[in-house]
């Protein structure tokens, strides 16, 4: 009985191979998630990005452009509740000043409402503001004095200015209105001896019209009379055509000069230029207002443009 026992050896090797088929299985899927980390990795940095775009298309750019578009908003009710000099309404400037305001109170309009269907008509809301801001930029540069515009017709622009004080029927109008304004009646007040000083403080036109030009070299006797020095000849310096455009006779400011209370210099170039500094100053300041507000709005509606696109393209 003994003798027919079979032994049946263990297979050790088996359970060996199985043990490591078990470790490899384990350490298998190592490899993997560090694939699928890399292959993730830019997913996140798009998205980012993504979202900054949402945030400047949906948010930031659209406020920043309608507190900008206030700024139009607020200048157009300072125009139309500014006071104007007073003789500028011998040239219609009052209701150049009107149609200023109106045009600023349009672009405004015409701003906000691109804002509002930026997602409808992305491409016709950016033509109609570039076109209306590169409108405002060129204004701005003609009444800056950057851009002179050889159409002296535009208004209120530098070669307007000098076309229309140089018209004899324009300025004797201007003239009288100044002279009835009481422009040279401080002058009684002032002392000669502090001419030069004085002569700082006056505004353009009490400097122009109510004393005689520096270059004549002339001494004042008292507020309103002045000389010429003995030592001197006649200044060359400052002519003018006398009578306007029609070339009747040059004279000089310095011969324009009267002690008349009545005359002065009220006939003199430097008067001239004189009102025409104290009125243009407002629209120069109105130029360079245009010229930075149309280049900050024409940025701001592009970026709003691109911003959209992308989000669109990203949808």
């Amino acid at each position: 009985m003994a003798d027919n026992v079979q032994v049946v050896p263990v297979e050790e090797p088996a359970a060996t191979a199985t043990a490591t088929d078990t470790t490899t299985t384990e350490s298998e899927p190592e490899p993997k998630s560090t694939d699928k980390m890399e292959s993730q990795s830019g997913k996140p940095r798009v998205g980012t990005l993504v979202t900054i775009v949402n945030i400047l298309a949906a948010g930031v750019l659209p406020i920043f452009t309608f507190v900008l578009s206030l700024t139009l908003l607020g200048y157009a009710v300072w125009l139309l509740y500014m006071r104007s000099y007073d003789c500028e309404g011998i040239l219609g400037l009052p209701r150049v000043q009107t149609l200023a305001s109106i045009g600023l109170l349009a672009v405004f309009v015409v701003s906000n409402a691109a804002l509002f269907l930026r997602r409808k008509f992305p491409m016709p809301a950016l033509v109609v503001m570039v076109v209306v801001l590169l409108l405002m930029l060129f204004i701005g540069l003609a009444y800056a004095g950057v851009n002179e515009m050889q159409n002296r017709r535009f208004p209120a622009t530098g070669s307007w200015f000098k076309l229309k004080v140089m018209d004899d029927v324009n300025w004797n109008n201007i003239k009288s209105c100044v002279y009835d304004k009481g422009a040279c009646n401080e002058a009684f007040y002032g002392s000669p001896l502090d001419k030069p000083y004085n002569r700082r403080k006056l505004s353009p036109i009490k400097n122009g019209c109510c004393m005689p030009p520096e270059t004549c070299n002339m001494d004042a006797l008292n507020a309103t009379f002045w000389y010429r020095r003995k030592d001197e000849g006649p200044p060359v310096e400052t002519t003018v055509l006398y009578g306007g455009y029609g070339g009747r006779m040059r004279m000089s400011d310095c011969e324009l000069w009267r002690n008349d209370w009545s005359i002065l210099c009220y006939d003199c170039r430097s008067c001239k230029f004189g009102f025409v500094r104290s009125v243009r100053r407002k629209w120069w300041q109105l130029g360079i207002f245009l010229i930075v507000i149309s280049i900050l709005l024409l940025i701001s509606h592009l970026l709003i443009f691109l911003a959209t696109f992308w989000e669109r393209f990203k949808g």
